[in-house]
């Protein structure tokens, strides 16, 4: 079956402004429980889960990808960030689960995103030799570059956040232990103070 080049046209332009769909949130994990997110992926698509523990504890978390015939895709103990990109073998639901169930005490604040790209048959069939120009195979080539730089943004983004935090973090601790040592320097002060003035003074005999 041939495929006119205006048909060609239009799917190459929606697949540069839909090829990579994000989706991005952050939630909290507390302790002693496992929280998933669920996403319906169409079979032979290219997916990157992007995540980042950007507070709680030692800023770890166990990472799970479960694909829908209930196989562990990838697994993850311990871990403070990551990027892990697959393609899907089955359609279907999979499973991005986040552990907290080594911590007792500590909540984490997980950030997670999920790249999905496009890479259907459909896609590859009119991307064969010969179906395509190279105007629009260039185009192809183009449009996939712009979303493998847009998933490294994402995933920069991420990691910028978690270092802001970090540094937030630190430099709140800094300032109130500042605020400590001020208060205990001017605490012994006064106390020297009172406590020279009491050996100097002159007791007399009534």
């Amino acid at each position: 079956m041939m495929i006119n080049k205006q048909t060609v046209l239009l799917f190459v332009v929606a697949s540069a402004l839909l090829l990579n769909s994000v989706q991005g949130l952050g939630f909290k994990v507390p302790a002693k429980e496992e929280q998933c997110i669920y996403e319906d992926i169409a079979q032979d698509a290219i997916f990157t889960a992007m995540f980042q523990v950007v507070a709680g504890g030692f800023n770890d978390i166990d990472f799970t990808i479960i694909s829908p015939d209930k196989r562990v895709d990838y697994q993850g103990t311990r871990e403070s960030e990551g990027k892990i990109t697959r393609r899907s073998n089955y359609p279907g639901v999979y499973s991005f689960c986040f552990s907290n169930k080594m911590s007792s005490l500590t909540d984490k604040t997980v950030s997670f995103k999920l790249s999905l790209g496009d890479d259907s048959p459909m896609r590859r069939e009119i991307a064969k030799k010969g179906d395509v120009s190279p105007l629009e195979r260039s185009i192809m080539l183009l449009s996939d570059g712009v979303n493998a730089v847009k998933a490294e943004q994402d995933y920069f983004r991420i990691r910028e956040a978690y270092h802001r935090n970090t540094a937030e973090s630190t430099n709140s601790r800094v300032l109130w232990w500042s605020v400590f040592e001020a208060f205990v320097l001017l605490s012994m002060s006064i106390w020297q103070i009172y406590y020279l003035k009491r050996f100097f003074e002159v007791k007399r005999a009534v």
